[in-house]
């Protein structure tokens, strides 16, 4: 959960964080060369604030407290994070090991003007974070009986408290596991401290333009346009040097000559960039949006002028959107704030979005206004030097004028916080994301576009799976599904209705449902006697119900409104031809007569959308009751959209599940093998199979016995002592498939068949002679199951359909840890084969939930020891009771280069650590 130094930047471990109103603030290793300042900072504190925030009583000697700290720094008795903020220390955290149990002392101070910024609870966070990756399990602290403040810091962090009362003090226990109680307080904390951020952003006073020209085809022109087209309610600050005037407004010759402004846009070359933002620093500037390209998209060099510029606006407090962007907008009426250069106006609506490429930025504005979606916020993120998408799920979840939360991605900075971030955020709210990039192609022109790295797409499908995201393939699909969600309520289940005045569009939108994963719902005898009593003529009245072509619009209305109220869909595609007896707009009074809601419906809305076939007809959604209906020019485009949003609605409504408890396991047991296997083989490589089965059984994942034989006579013996039936099987853990080189036999009985199978077998040739004598298991249904790393999201866990034709058939599922019994659950579900262990035509059902357990822990594994490269368990046999792990590989590699936390606060830029 620590921050890390970029590589390459010499300084203690830091980290930039957020306080609670908002401010930044760093968090960062004590270290010796601060000595004077924790002692000025605890001289400085009054008699009540030590006797307050400072848990520990009778440290009232700031010097002695400080020259007895920080020696045992160095030798890892004692661990200890200061906060600054503009470069003055504001607190201190620190933990000292009592030499009893892994236990450590807590103290901690906060400066006098500080203790209401969160800066303790930010502190705690760090500190247990440092503290536990060194072996301490457990924190004690003492605090006066009355001392409210200390008690309200640990509480708020999560921790479980167990409090043990004296004369006048308590002694306060508690563990510093960071269970998913402790998760959620942390991303609580920094979800309103983050939204605070940019509601600072979103809601300026008053905006300087830098670089303001006079050339109408310039980036700092048409912000100032856009900005007077929008009414912005605040004071706009145009800055050239070379110009008196522009649009109506005087120009300053620098942000030098402007007061301090609540935002900067910086539409200067990039060659300028870094002395403006040195200038916006000195001037009090609070935000930034850097326009220009040619930084990390470039290479080393912009990357490095990138990171310089965001150095210096982290020590400003300064946050920073872009570069290589299009700009930021916020349509509240009290604000109008439209600070982009693009040609489109940003239409009002509850949509949040971001995208990180600015062309697509503009395309999506373009396309939103004619499809009729507003916008509650726009941030085009650009480099993503500071603000992400992550930022924006955070501030969404905050601001009651964001309903929905619309992405377009070409990188995840921090994957695993985006999943917490986005799943706390999607029970609420739902999240569309495109991301560009996941093929090989595009991730080779996304790093040279925005600086972006996406993975594969079995990564990115895994994430959004677990976190409740909404992914979709394009940007008309990222548009007309978020219509949907901002005008539409969830559907309760995937039965959809189609209602049309032609058979073919009926036909094919029922074709397009069926592709998008929805139920073409089966309409009772009763709902279509009142189809067939208003219509006579219908060409169809079950589902796809076709009005035929002279149905008018009064009929076609009462037929929308009878399957609406039937109870017997979910959701409602209705379709209009252009036929002479329904205009559209006899069809658009025919929406708003039929889904006009009265106080006596006693049946949920359904979700309703349009399907006009006419390019002549408008396709901004039809205004019907108190909602909008989106309208799409073709089916398979409304089935696009319904078939994910149906998706979301379920997961949804599932119950949430803890995963930090999810699985168990010894990690000591682990370390013990990855600590002796590294030492012999610090480059990594296949484990022996003496070493996978240890390892696995630290996490309960138990291999069917098996004994190693040397020849013949040893395999015999094996067999004797296992038991026949047995398989015999080539030991050499570096042939990946057995069976593709005939090195397996099975179903042995007796000696002899087990030495004739043991003397073929190794005439074998193999780099590592040897057999493996193993007890024949029961007959079940075969799976594959293990964990691969990804470059970017980590360990994923995969099961898939398994044994010999695993590869031809392919049907396999991921997801990233943590597993929680419910993502295992989900994982195994979706397997096209996931039929066969439910009872498939009278076959017995077999014991899914012991596959969930055994993925469950796979997972804790993978997180719980990094250098684990790939664990391949194939065949695991599913009985009716229990599973039977046949054969296991495991591939260790170096340990890698620590990966991003959890939950890091902001992206650290590589930059000085002070």
């Amino acid at each position: 959960m620590t921050a890390r130094i970029e590589q390459g930047v010499q300084g203690p471990g830091w980290e930039d964080v957020l306080l609670r109103d908002g401010t930044i603030a760093r968090v960062r290793d004590a270290v010796a060369a601060d000595r004077d300042r924790l002692v000025r900072l605890h001289d400085a504190c009054s008699e009540g604030d030590r006797r307050e925030p400072f848990f520990h009583v009778g440290h009232h000697d700031g010097a002695h407290f400080v020259d007895s700290l920080l020696p045992r720094l160095t030798s890892e008795e004692a661990f200890a994070k200061l906060a600054t903020v503009d470069g003055h220390v504001v607190g201190l955290a620190t933990a000292m090991k009592t030499g009893r149990d892994e236990e450590a002392e807590l103290d901690l101070v906060v400066a006098e003007g500080h203790a209401q910024r969160g800066v303790a609870t930010l502190l705690l966070e760090h500190l247990a974070v440092a503290a536990a990756g060194s072996g301490v399990t457990d924190f004690v602290a003492y605090v006066m009986a009355d001392n409210a403040a200390a008690f309200d810091v640990i509480q708020q962090s999560g921790f479980e408290i167990t409090s043990i009362p004296h004369e006048e003090t308590v002694e306060l226990r508690f563990p510093v596991r960071l269970t998913d109680r402790v998760l959620e307080a942390m991303i609580s904390r920094e979800q309103r401290a983050d939204a605070d951020s940019l509601r600072a952003l979103l809601r300026p006073r008053s905006v300087a333009v830098i670089g303001a020209s006079r050339r109408v085809d310039h980036a700092g022109h048409q912000v100032v346009r856009n900005l007077l087209r929008a009414g912005f309610t605040g004071t706009i600050h145009p800055v050239n040097p070379h110009s008196d005037y522009l649009l109506g407004l005087s120009c300053r010759s620098s942000i030098r000559e402007v007061a301090p402004v609540d935002l900067a846009i910086l539409a200067v070359p990039a060659a300028e960039v870094l002395g403006v933002v040195r200038d916006c620093a000195d001037s009090g500037v609070r935000n930034l949006v850097i326009l220009a390209s040619g930084f990390a998209e470039e290479g080393p060099e912009g990357r490095r002028v990138q990171d310089e510029a965001l150095v210096v606006a982290r020590r400003a407090g300064m946050r920073l959107v872009g570069p290589n962007c299009l700009g930021i907008a916020n349509t509240d009426p009290d604000v109008r704030l439209n600070a982009t250069f693009s040609p489109t106006s940003v239409v009002r609506g509850r949509v949040a979005m971001m995208a990180q490429s600015g062309a697509v930025g503009i395309a999506a504005l373009q396309r939103a206004d004619e499809l009729g979606v507003g916008l509650s916020a726009f941030i085009s993120s650009g480099n993503k030097a500071d603000v992400s998408a992550n930022d924006l799920l955070m501030y969404a979840a905050e601001d009651d004028a964001s309903d929905v939360v619309a992405l377009y991605l070409e990188s995840f900075g921090n994957p695993r916080k985006f999943s917490r971030v986005a799943r706390r955020l999607a029970v609420r709210k739902p999240v569309v994301a495109l991301v560009g990039g996941s093929s090989r192609t595009g991730r080779q022109a996304a790093v040279g576009h925005t600086a972006a790295a996406v993975t594969s797409t079995s990564g990115v499908e895994a994430l959004f799976r677990q976190c409740g995201v909404i992914g979709v393939e394009g940007l008309e699909q990222l548009l007309q599904t978020t219509s949907v969600l901002a005008n539409q309520p969830l559907p309760g289940g995937r039965r959809v209705g189609i209602v049309s005045n032609a058979g073919g569009p009926a036909i094919l939108a029922a074709d397009a449902c069926e592709r998008a994963g929805l139920q073409l719902t089966t309409l009772s005898a009763e709902t279509m006697a009142r189809i067939r009593e208003r219509v006579p003529d219908a060409s169809s009245v079950q589902m796809p119900v076709d009005l035929g072509s002279g149905v008018a619009g009064e009929a076609y209305s009462e037929v929308v409104s009878t399957i609406a109220r039937s109870g017997e869909v979910d959701m409602l595609i209705v379709l209009r031809t252009a036929l002479p007896a329904l205009s559209y707009a006899s069809f658009a009074r025919a929406l708003r007569t039929a889904l006009r809601r009265t106080p006596g419906d006693a049946i949920a809305p359904v979700t309703t959308v349009a399907v006009v076939l006419d390019q002549r007809g408008p396709s901004r959604p039809i205004h019907a009751g108190s909602r909008h209906v989106p309208v799409f020019a073709f089916p398979e485009d409304a089935a696009r959209a319904l078939g994910p949003i149906a998706t979301y609605a379920k997961w949804r409504a599932e119950p949430r599940q803890a995963v930090a408890d999810a699985g168990s396991g010894s990690r000591a047991a682990a370390r013990d093998v990855i600590t002796r296997t590294s030492t012999a083989a610090p480059e990594g490589g296949q484990l022996a199979e003496p070493d996978v089965r240890q390892l696995l059984g630290a996490y309960g994942i138990e291999v069917v016995p098996s004994v190693l034989a040397a020849d013949a006579e040893a395999s015999v013996e094996a067999a004797e002592s296992l038991g026949c039936p047995v398989a015999v099987k080539i030991a050499d853990p570096d042939i990946v498939h057995r069976t593709d080189v005939g090195g397996v036999r099975v179903g042995l009985n007796g000696p002899d068949e087990v030495r004739s199978a043991a003397q073929e077998l190794l005439r074998t040739p193999t780099e590592h002679p040897g057999l493996l004598v193993q007890r024949q298991v029961a007959e079940g249904v075969e799976l594959i199951a293990g964990v691969m790393q990804d470059e970017v999201f980590g360990p994923l866990v995969m099961v898939g359909y398994g044994g010999t034709y695993t590869e031809l058939i392919d049907d396999r599922s991921f997801r990233l840890t943590p597993l929680s019994r419910a993502d295992a659950a989900a994982a195994l579900g979706e397997l096209r084969t996931a039929p066969l262990l439910s009872g498939y035509r009278g076959a017995p059902r077999l014991d899914t939930a012991a596959v969930e357990r055994l993925l469950v822990c796979l997972g804790r594994l993978a997180d719980d020891v990094p250098e684990v490269a790939e664990i391949d368990l194939n065949p695991v046999i599913v009985h009716e009771r229990g599973v039977s792990v046949v054969d296991a590989k495991v591939r260790l590699r170096p340990l890698p280069q620590a990966p991003d936390p959890d939950l890091r606060n902001m992206r650290p830029p590589a930059g000085d650590g002070s």
